[in-house]
């Protein structure tokens, strides 16, 4: 219930859920939240306020997944709520099936991005040039995320060893899936996680691999649930599993699994998603995947609702290892676009001396949102 009405530069942590079913697991977390606030006019996002464990947070949906459109939510935030010092972008995403420190990277493990080498912990794979060898270069680089988030994934993996009761798991329970709406949110049950070889293609792309001719012999082994014995343990099937590692953000979805091995062993990558590039050109960002598919031919949406809410229950602890007054003392992310910027202030002048052009407003506004139908004048599209 709503409880208290704060203003909007009291706010310092962005929580960016770019669909639906990941918005729905994000509110659930929440330990208070906050009534809404007046947004500008240029701000089309859809936001929910509130607290956890002391920091005030926002949390942001997109209109369509992609990184253009994370790029608007992110201008727009930060335009509204000027006090943001880092964000979460949380969500769904696919991995790479292969062996980590913590065993075999499955459906409804979390994935969290963590600078590795030279990389920043999120890499944009599809971004670069071709060399006349025909070799694809990789060119720029993304924010990596600040110390302060860096730490605290850090100690929270060593704590969590030492709990009997895993805090993860119990955040889970936040969501209730005994109501209709909320049952996608329930573990599906290790009989629905099937890893097929990646020269197998899905049978029948209309329908689910339980239901078509998708054999099971061409599924991989990869013994027990628990990664880590010989002996399958049905009690184990749903342990609560964190890989971090590099994530490859890109503008595509992948359902190529011989694709997919090739990327990852490039690029160093053991997920894939297609927001992050978009939310951490410029501002710090960490990334929480929960693994809602294998990237190949024969993934669906029966996963979705589970991986949404475990990379939610990941984030939400993480609150409770930032001090409050650490996150504050680190610098405001300040747009990067100075044009954007002055377009904006231009259309709030407008708006606050009444000289409401249409012509002048419509351009400004199509800069703000993305649109790219602006014709007239400098283009400051992003």
């Amino acid at each position: 219930m709503a409880t208290k009405t704060l203003s909007h530069d009291d706010y310092t942590v962005a929580w960016i859920s770019p669909i639906e079913v990941e918005q729905v697991a994000a509110i659930a977390m929440l330990d208070v939240e906050h009534p809404r606030l007046t947004q500008s006019l240029v701000d089309y996002n859809a936001y929910q306020l509130g607290n956890i464990a002391g920091h005030n947070v926002v949390i942001a949906s997109l209109d369509s997944a992609g990184n253009a459109s994370a790029a608007t939510v992110i201008t727009q935030m930060r335009n509204t709520f000027k006090q943001l010092r880092f964000g979460l972008l949380v969500g769904i995403g696919g991995g790479v099936p292969i062996k980590t420190s913590e065993g075999w990277i499955r459906l409804g493990h979390v994935i969290v991005s963590k600078p590795t080498g030279t990389d920043s912990g999120v890499i944009q794979y599809d971004y670069g040039k071709a060399q006349a060898n025909g070799v694809f270069e990789r060119t720029g680089s993304l924010a990596p995320p600040p110390k302060v988030l860096l730490n605290a994934a850090q100690l929270m993996s060593a704590k969590r060893k030492h709990f009997v009761e895993d805090p993860l798991k119990a955040n889970l329970q936040l969501i209730n899936t005994s109501l209709r709406d909320l049952r996608k949110y329930k573990h599906p049950g290790p009989d629905k996680d099937h890893l097929y070889r990646a020269d197998y293609l899905h049978a029948d792309k209309t329908l689910l691999c339980q239901k078509c001719s998708c054999e099971p012999s061409m599924r991989v082994d990869r013994g027990a649930n628990n990664d880590d014995s010989d002996e399958e343990d049905e009690d184990d099937f749903d342990r609560f599993v964190v890989h971090r590692g590099n994530i490859a953000a890109g503008e595509k979805v992948l359902r190529n699994s011989v694709e997919r091995d090739a990327l990852a062993k490039t690029n160093n990558v053991i997920c894939f998603e297609m927001e992050a590039a978009g939310a951490t050109n410029d501002f710090p960002c960490l990334v929480i995947r929960g693994v809602s598919d294998y990237c190949d031919s024969h993934k669906n949406d029966k996963w979705h609702g589970y991986a949404a809410a475990t990379a939610a229950a990941y984030a939400r602890e993480l609150f409770k290892y930032m001090p409050v007054d650490e996150v504050r003392q680190c610098g405001v992310a300040e747009p990067y676009d100075p044009a954007l910027k002055e377009a904006i202030q231009r259309l709030e002048a407008n708006k606050a001396s009444n000289t409401w052009n249409n012509y002048d407003n419509t351009q400004v506004m199509n800069q703000v949102t993305g649109n790219q139908t602006f014709t007239g004048g400098q283009n400051f599209s992003f």
